[in-house]
């Protein structure tokens, strides 16, 4: 993965060949941020990331092999601007509700400009080599909750051979005031401190991969999570089973969790009664077994639940449960 972070630029590479600048990118990653003004500070000390800090996912770098590291860095940044362009294309159509044109023409207008930004995108990944002619990149708008998401969108490549990894796309609301207690947690600048700090900190198969985020125009890219084929997204323990065994079974189907782990780190599971297994609801052992997983950073996730841990696909096609969102993480020592 290469990533951008624009200032001190050092030409070495690590020991995965990936090339490093130093930057904002950089600073983040290092340490958990806890307020908002930490983030804008990082921000104005390096003002040739132009409010835009990650990396694109490395099927997407992989389109550019055989070019050098200075070509990349240019062409990495200018995806991000044209990222930039098509996200504010989507703007002007969250009109104000009771207004003649969001009463009157806002889903055709919506829709028209999710064409018009996934026609811009294939144009743009066309020109810098990511994408191949015969090959687009398409829009979709998804159902999305949160108090302060203001759309959600599933970025897909389409043609010959696609290979390109999958992005969602999170559309912030406007920007959250420094002195309101949530900025620390939620937000364009809090969450993207967050997701590269927990990309660099975090080495678990349940954590959710974050890419980049553009401060400016709002949005976040992560990795968007395919559901397994032929396998239901939806966690459905029993009430009882034959014994902890057979629970482990179930419990590996359908989420890709291993008991043992869960046992490991010390979560409730349940209990025999009359001779039988019976788990705790599902909700108490999985997300309180996700919990774990920021605890070792002295994190809590105030805010996880169903809609924020998502049932995906592992490298080998099995389902496994993904934390998908971020936004409310605290340190808590």
């Amino acid at each position: 993965m290469i990533t951008i972070n624009h200032y001190k630029y050092t030409p070495q590479q690590n020991n995965n060949n990936n090339i490093n600048f130093r930057g904002v990118t950089k600073e983040l990653s290092k340490k958990f941020t806890l307020c908002q003004e930490e983030v804008i500070d990082e921000f104005l000390k390096d003002p040739d990331a132009n409010w835009i800090a990650g990396a694109l996912p490395d099927s997407w770098l992989a389109r550019l092999k055989g070019k050098s590291e200075e070509e990349i860095k240019n062409i990495v940044k200018k995806i991000f601007l044209v990222f930039r362009s098509a996200i504010k294309h989507l703007k002007p159509y969250n009109a104000q509700k009771g207004s003649k044109e969001y009463n009157q023409h806002r889903a055709n207008l919506e829709n028209r400009r999710i064409r018009e930004a996934s026609r811009f995108l294939t144009k743009g990944l066309r020109h810098f080599g990511i994408l191949p002619e015969t090959n687009s990149v398409n829009l979709k708008r998804l159902k999305v909750n949160g108090k302060f998401i203001n759309r959600g969108y599933v970025l897909r490549e389409k043609g010959k051979n696609p290979t390109l990894e999958k992005l969602f796309i999170k559309k912030f609301n406007k920007p959250i005031n420094s002195l309101n207690p949530e900025s620390t947690t939620n937000g364009q600048f809090s969450e993207l401190s967050h997701g590269l700090y927990l990309n660099e900190h975090i080495k678990s198969e349940h954590m959710g991969k974050f890419f980049w985020g553009d401060t400016k125009v709002g949005y976040l890219a992560t990795k968007y999570e395919t559901p397994p084929k032929y396998i239901s997204p939806i966690v459905k323990f029993k009430t009882s089973y034959k014994d902890e065994e057979e629970f482990a079974q179930d419990l590996l189907e359908q989420t890709g969790i291993k008991l043992e782990d869960i046992k490991r780190s010390e979560t409730p599971i349940g209990k025999y009664k009359n001779g039988e297994f019976h788990p705790l609801p599902k909700e108490c052992t999985i997300l309180e077994y996700l919990q774990t997983i920021f605890k070792e950073l002295g994190l809590y996730h105030f805010d996880l639940h169903s809609l924020n841990a998502l049932i995906g696909t592992s490298k080998n096609g099995k389902p496994i449960v993904r934390i998908t969102d971020i936004g409310g993480i605290e340190k808590i020592n």
